[in-house]
């Protein structure tokens, strides 16, 4: 049986990037998506974000919610298997709301995805709340954010 993620491990200068892709995108909300260049450091740890890439907002009311561009998306994923990095989540940010996922992030995400959800809150753009997620049995439970 796998082990639940408990935690979500960033590279500091993966997560300055992730705070200013946010900060540039207001007042929209960014989103992207975030991948690892390292692999797994043992079998229960998960794996080291290391990379950021920002996909350009194409919702319809991109100040209060988020569609990835699909040429982008597709782009980026190609990239990625290019340089055998591993997809490992996704992010978007919230410009005025708390980091908690909202109803419309509850129906976009993939019910079946291991994948990460990280939700940058831009409530006080001096101090943003980074808070990343795993879904299970429908519900977000948040994880513990480790700077490496």
């Amino acid at each position: 049986m796998e082990a639940q993620q408990t935690k979500s491990i960033i590279t500091k200068a993966a997560y300055d990037l992730l705070i200013g892709i946010c900060k540039n995108a207001l007042p929209m909300e960014a989103c992207g998506i975030l991948a690892s260049s390292e692999g797994i450091l043992r079998d229960e740890d998960p794996y080291i974000i290391d990379t950021v890439i920002p996909i350009t907002n194409k919702h319809i009311d991109p100040t209060h919610s988020f569609t990835f561009d699909p040429a982008e998306w597709t782009s980026a994923y190609y990239a990625m298997q290019k340089n055998r990095q591993k997809l490992v989540g996704l992010f978007h940010s919230h410009p005025r709301t708390e980091a908690i996922p909202s109803s419309s992030d509850s129906e976009g995400f993939l019910p079946a995805s291991e994948l990460s959800y990280w939700i940058v809150s831009l409530r006080s753009s001096e101090t943003p709340h980074v808070q990343p997620y795993r879904r299970s049995e429908g519900a977000f439970i948040p994880l513990e954010l480790v700077l490496t």
